[in-house]
C-alpha cells in the first residue's frame, strides 16, 4: 500500500473513531441528564404518593369523628375517638370541637374547660383550618400539625410529612388554598414559586437549576425537586462508559449499548446488582425484658450504601424492591446474612430471638416456609430463634395471609405485627391472623407523658391481654418511659435507643 492511500484509510478510520467519540459522549451526556431526570421525578412521585396517603388519612379521621354516635365527650364518644386514633396510619390524637374551642381529645379525656387554639395558618373556603406547627394543649413542649373541620379536629406530627421526602433531594413543598399559596414545608430557598405556575410533569428552572414537578390529583399542593448532590458529566463512569463505547465500536455500536448502560444505572438495577454481590449489610437493634433489662432478641435491620458511599435509606430501595417486585430476594438475603453471622450466637444461647422483616408476597410465597426450614437446618438453629415481622400493609386476600403466617407459626416461629397503630389497625384483622406478638408504633411512646390519665397504652395492653399477645414497645428513648411502660405491663418488651442503637452482628451479644 502506498502512503497516499495508507494515510487516507488512516483518516479514514480516526473520523470515523472521532465520531463514535462524539457520538458516545452526547448520548452519555444525554442519557446522565436522563436518568437524573428520571431518578428526581420517581422520587418525587414517590412523595406525592406516601403524602396523598397521609391526607386521606386526615379526611377520613375528620369525616369519622363528626360521625360519632355518642354524645359529645362522654365515655362512648372518648371510646370513638381513641378508637380512631388506633385504626389511623398518621393520626396521633383525635379532638373534638365546639365553637373552634377544644372539648375533649383522645389523648387527654375531657377538658375542665373548653379551650382555644392559636389562629390557623391556613383556612380554605370549605372552612378546613390548618395549624403548621403550634403547642399542643395539655402536652407542654410538644408541637404538632392540627388539622381543624366544623367540630372535628386531628393532630399529626409534622415530621410525617418531612420524613417522607428522599434525603437525597433540594425541595420545596407548595400548598395552594384557593386563591392563595404557601410553602408548606422546603429545605431551600422558595426562590418565587409562590408566583410559578406548576404543572406536574413540566420541570421549571430556579437560579439556573432544574426542578421536577410533581401534583397530587387528589390533595392541594405540588413537590418542585432536584437531587442535591447531582453527578457531572465529567469524570463520570457512564459518560465516560459511553464515550469508550463510541470509540471503539463507532457511531452503531456507541448507541446500540445507550440503553443497556442507562438501564444498568437504575436504582433498582443497581439494588440487585448489590443483592447478586452482596453488597448489602444487616445491623441489628436490641430487644430487652423491661423487667430486668436483658436482652431477649434483636430486630435485624437491612442496610445499603452504594458505590460512592452514600447511605440509601430503606424506605426508597424496599419500595423499589416491592413495586419491582424482587422483594422477597431482599428477604432471603437478610435471612442467610443472619444465619452467617448468628448462627453460633443463637445456638449458644437458648430463648434468644432475632426478628426478620416480611413483606405480604412472602407470606402469600408457598416455598418460603420450606426455604427457611432449609436455611435454619443447614444452621443447626432452632425454628424459635427466627421470628418474623409483617411489615407491608396488604390488600391481599386476609385469609390467604392468614394461611401463610399459620404455616410459620406451625413450623416454630413466632409472628409480629409491626408498627400496630399504623400499618394494622383493625382490631377483627389482627384476631383473624393469629399472631403471636405486636410491636407498638414508637409514636405512641413519644406521646406517653409521666402521670398522664388519659395515654393509649393501657387500652392497648388490655386488648393484647384480650387477644393473648405478646408486647414489644418501641421507640423507648428514656428511662421514664422504660418506668411508665413496666408499669402498665412488666411482660412487655423494649426496643429503642436506650437500650441500644443497631449494631454490626459482632456487637450484638455483648453486655447491653
Amino acid at each position: 500500500m502506498t502512503a497516499q492511500p495508507f494515510a487516507f484509510a488512516t483518516s479514514g478510520v480516526l473520523a470515523c473513531m472521532a465520531i463514535g467519540l462524539g457520538v458516545g459522549l452526547w448520548a452519555g451526556v444525554a442519557t446522565l441528564h436522563d436518568q437524573i431526570e428520571d431518578d428526581t421525578g420517581r422520587l418525587a412521585q414517590l412523595y406525592i404518593e406516601r403524602a396523598d396517603a397521609v391526607g386521606d388519612d386526615i379526611v377520613q379521621a375528620l369525616a369519622r369523628i363528626r360521625q360519632s354516635p355518642a354524645a359529645p365527650c362522654s365515655d362512648a364518644d372518648l371510646a370513638w375517638l381513641r378508637r380512631i386514633v388506633i385504626e389511623s396510619r398518621h393520626i396521633k390524637s383525635a379532638v373534638r370541637l365546639h365553637d373552634r374551642e377544644m372539648l375533649c381529645s383522645s389523648t387527654l379525656g375531657k377538658l375542665p374547660a373548653p379551650t382555644g387554639r392559636a389562629t390557623a395558618d391556613f383556612e380554605t373556603s370549605r372552612g378546613r383550618r390548618v395549624l403548621v406547627d403550634t403547642p399542643l394543649i395539655g402536652m407542654p413542649g410538644v408541637r404538632g400539625m392540627v388539622i381543624e373541620e366544623g367540630n372535628a379536629s386531628v393532630v399529626l406530627n409534622r415530621e410525617a410529612f418531612i420524613d417522607k421526602v428522599d434525603p437525597r433531594l433540594d425541595y420545596t413543598v407548595v400548598a395552594d388554598y384557593d386563591t392563595r399559596r404557601d410553602v408548606f414545608i422546603s429545605n431551600m430557598p422558595p426562590a418565587g414559586l409562590a408566583l410559578r405556575t406548576l404543572v406536574s410533569g413540566e420541570p421549571v428552572t430556579v437560579d439556573g437549576r432544574r426542578f421536577e414537578v410533581r401534583c397530587s390529583t387528589a390533595h392541594t399542593g405540588c413537590i418542585v425537586a432536584a437531587l442535591r448532590d447531582r453527578p457531572r458529566a465529567t469524570g463520570s463512569p457512564l459518560v465516560m462508559a459511553f464515550g469508550l463505547f463510541g470509540l471503539v465500536g463507532g457511531l452503531g455500536g456507541g448507541v446500540g449499548l445507550v440503553s443497556a448502560i442507562a438501564r444498568s444505572r437504575s436504582l433498582s438495577r443497581r439494588l440487585r446488582a448489590a443483592l447478586g454481590n452482596n453488597e448489602l449489610t444487616v445491623v441489628y437493634q436490641p430487644i430487652v425484658r423491661l423487667a430486668d433489662r436483658e436482652r431477649v432478641g434483636a430486630e435485624s435491620l437491612i442496610r445499603w450504601r452504594d458505590t460512592e458511599g452514600h447511605a440509601i435509606s430503606p424506605d426508597v430501595f424496599i419500595a423499589v424492591a416491592e413495586e419491582e417486585g424482587f422483594i422477597s430476594e431482599v428477604t432471603r438475603f437478610v435471612l442467610r446474612r443472619v444465619m452467617a453471622e448468628l448462627a453460633d450466637g443463637l445456638r449458644q444461647r437458648p430463648g434468644f430471638r432475632v426478628t426478620v422483616n416480611l413483606s405480604a408476597k412472602d407470606v402469600l410465597d408457598p416455598t418460603f416456609a420450606g426455604f427457611v426450614r432449609h436455611e435454619l437446618q443447614a444452621a443447626g438453629v432452632s425454628p424459635g430463634a427466627i421470628g418474623f415481622e409483617l411489615t407491608e400493609r396488604s390488600t391481599a386476600d386476609h385469609d390467604a395471609i392468614g394461611r401463610g403466617i399459620q404455616a410459620l407459626r406451625k413450623a416454630g416461629h413466632a409472628v409480629y405485627i409491626d408498627d400496630f397503630g399504623t400499618d394494622y389497625s383493625s382490631l377483627s384483622y389482627l384476631a383473624q391472623l393469629q399472631v403471636d406478638m405486636i410491636k407498638i408504633d414508637r409514636s405512641f411512646t413519644l406521646a406517653l407523658q409521666e402521670g398522664a390519665e388519659q395515654s393509649l397504652m393501657p387500652q392497648i395492653v388490655a386488648m393484647a391481654r384480650t387477644l393473648s399477645l405478646g408486647l414489644v414497645i418501641e421507640g423507648i428513648e428514656t428511662d421514664a418511659q422504660a418506668r411508665i411502660v413496666a408499669g402498665i405491663d412488666r411482660d412487655a418488651l423494649g426496643q429503642g435507643w436506650l437500650f441500644g442503637s443497631p449494631v454490626e452482628a459482632s456487637h450484638l451479644f455483648d453486655a447491653g
